[in-house]
């Protein structure tokens, strides 16, 4: 039994790391983040090169990083993947937020202490779900659930994550405007069924990758990607 204990304890973080890994690698690319963006947002940029990268990297004295963060327009998107229910996600959505603006702001060279009003890009937070246990396509996280209530008073902050099921079966209109969202929930749910016969989380990315190949699913990025692949978990 505490064998068993141990064998289920050390899976899941693995679970979680191959998909995270994985979402990272199928949208690092300008093309497939656009085509992502466009789906979720019912837009129809063309040109990849429109979108600016602002994903961070390890903040040393906060360590934190995020998914994916880019500009497109005056939009500023924040993009989290996430294989467990968290609602601390506006917590760090406001962290997130907060060092892209100071990047943008440094990139700008905008003067926040002018007398005149300095514009900034509208913020959209969406949190990609794929967890096992049932969620529904759409809901809205607030940061205002982690503070206490204070009669008469309304918080000065307000931070809001908007949670997306892109689990295989879930959100049919998103899906099929992003062929490689739709081709990534597919691979995960191979990668689901090989562990539930009993496969090794390596054996099941493997075999996951093999089949999804040879059926045209994420073809392109996992023969680009294939060694990396295999190596993340």
């Amino acid at each position: 039994m505490a064998q068993n204990q141990q064998l289920h304890t050390d899976i899941h973080p693995i679970n979680r790391r191959y998909k995270d890994s994985l979402f990272r690698i199928a949208f690092r690319e300008k093309k497939e983040l656009l085509e992502l963006y466009n789906a979720i947002n019912g837009s129809d940029y063309k040109n990849p090169d429109e979108l600016t990268i602002y994903t961070l990297e390890d903040i040393i004295f906060m360590n934190i990083k995020n998914d994916i963060s880019f500009l497109v327009g005056e939009m500023l998107n924040l993009y989290e993947h996430q294989s467990t229910r968290n609602p601390n996600m506006p917590i760090r959505g406001l962290l997130y937020f907060a060092r892209n603006y100071e990047s943008y702001i440094s990139r700008l060279n905008l003067d926040i202490y002018s007398s005149s009003l300095q514009k900034l890009p509208f913020p959209q937070y969406y949190v990609l779900y794929n967890g096992t246990k049932d969620e529904k396509d759409r809901y809205t996280i607030r940061l205002e659930d982690a503070f206490p209530e204070v009669n008469g008073l309304e918080p000065c902050l307000k931070c809001t994550a908007t949670l997306l099921n892109i689990n295989f079966g879930h959100n049919h209109e998103i899906m099929e405007k992003s062929k490689t969202l739709s081709d990534y929930a597919i691979y995960v749910q191979h990668v689901r069924i090989n562990l539930n016969l009993g496969m090794s989380i390596s054996q099941a990315v493997e075999q996951a990758t093999d089949d999804c190949i040879r059926g045209g699913i994420l073809r392109d990025i996992l023969l680009k990607n294939q060694a990396e692949v295999k190596n993340m978990v």
